[in-house]
């Protein structure tokens, strides 16, 4: 599965507009995100990473890939949910509690990859969760 957006750039070396392609996969079991450019000029780079990639990044991904909602349910399994919203993805551990306080609720929401990699997770301590994935507007 990916998810990936092209954000027009302009090419340091010769000044003309081309695209820097973002995006995201599940690879080895990690969520890694990937940036790349390549101009005719032969001016080119790629980047990439673990986790969640950079907001503007992720804003990117989302408005041209759509966007995905992670939602449970059951009430039992919240503190596993909240361990991994707030240690592994880095979440405010206030915002997690709020978006789980009533049930059923959206657990987690982002790119299609997260929400898949959210749900792999949950399934992996137990926890069954829904994906609802929405169109790009």
């Amino acid at each position: 599965m990916l998810s990936a957006a092209r954000i027009p750039s302009v090419c340091v070396t010769c000044q003309k507009t081309h695209f820097l392609e973002v995006g995201q996969e599940i690879a080895e079991g990690q969520l890694k995100w990937f940036e790349r450019f390549s101009c005719k000029c032969g001016h080119g780079f790629e980047a990439g990473g673990v986790g969640l990639p950079a907001t503007g990044m992720r804003r990117s991904i989302i408005a041209q890939s759509g966007r995905a909602e992670v939602w449970v349910d059951d009430p039992n399994k919240v503190p596993q949910i909240l361990a991994l919203l707030v240690k592994g993805l880095g979440v405010p551990e206030a915002d997690a509690r709020q978006r789980l306080a009533k049930l059923p609720a959206v657990a987690f929401e982002g790119t299609h990859v997260e929400a898949a990699f959210i749900a792999i997770a949950l399934e992996q301590g137990g926890v069954v969760g829904r994906i609802v994935n929405h169109l790009p507007k």
